[in-house]
């Protein structure tokens, strides 16, 4: 949609109070939110600024391990919501950088544990700082509790959308 159509439909919600026109916006904006996040120009900005050479699902993987690990990596799927083959595909790039490291879980032979290694901690917290200037520079025109507010009504929205219709909330 383009920015101009954007404007119109924002300005025709607003004007009929028209709830489906509201959530129609909702769903071009997080449309257009999803674009912007997975996109490559942003991955090389973040790469090239923070020095780490691996993309950003790496890096949320990675996020995972560094805070909850060592991790079997059946729980690291479901900590990370990631399909079991997708998150191995990340895993072994997590591994060929030296970032994390893989062993047999010494309860149970079969299963493989993950875990942070040095490098990996350094790598997680250069891609955070980059991340934090990339962001501080695109947002230096909103107050902190413009951001405080927003952060609550993402945090809202993302555990509403997690929960089905008429279940009880999990806000994990």
């Amino acid at each position: 949609m383009t920015a101009a159509r954007s404007q119109r439909s924002a300005a025709t919600a607003s004007a009929t109070g028209d709830p489906a026109l509201v959530r129609q916006r909702l769903s071009d904006a997080l449309a257009a939110l999803r674009r912007i996040t997975a996109s490559p120009r942003l991955e090389r900005r973040v790469a090239v600024h923070s020095g780490v050479p691996i993309g950003l699902a790496a890096v949320g993987v990675l996020g995972h391990v560094v805070a909850e690990g060592p991790l079997r990596l059946s729980d690291l799927a479901a900590v990370a919501r990631m399909h079991p083959a997708a998150l191995t595909r990340q895993v072994q790039a997590l591994e060929a950088e030296g970032y994390i490291e893989r062993r047999s879980d010494p309860l149970d032979r079969r299963a493989a544990v993950v875990q942070a290694t040095p490098a990996g901690r350094t790598a997680l917290r250069r891609v955070q700082a980059a991340n934090d200037e990339i962001m501080s520079g695109q947002l230096a025109d909103w107050t902190t509790e413009e951001l405080e507010e927003l952060v609550e009504q993402m945090e809202r929205l993302i555990t509403d959308l997690r929960t089905p219709p008429g279940a009880a909330r999990d806000d994990s």
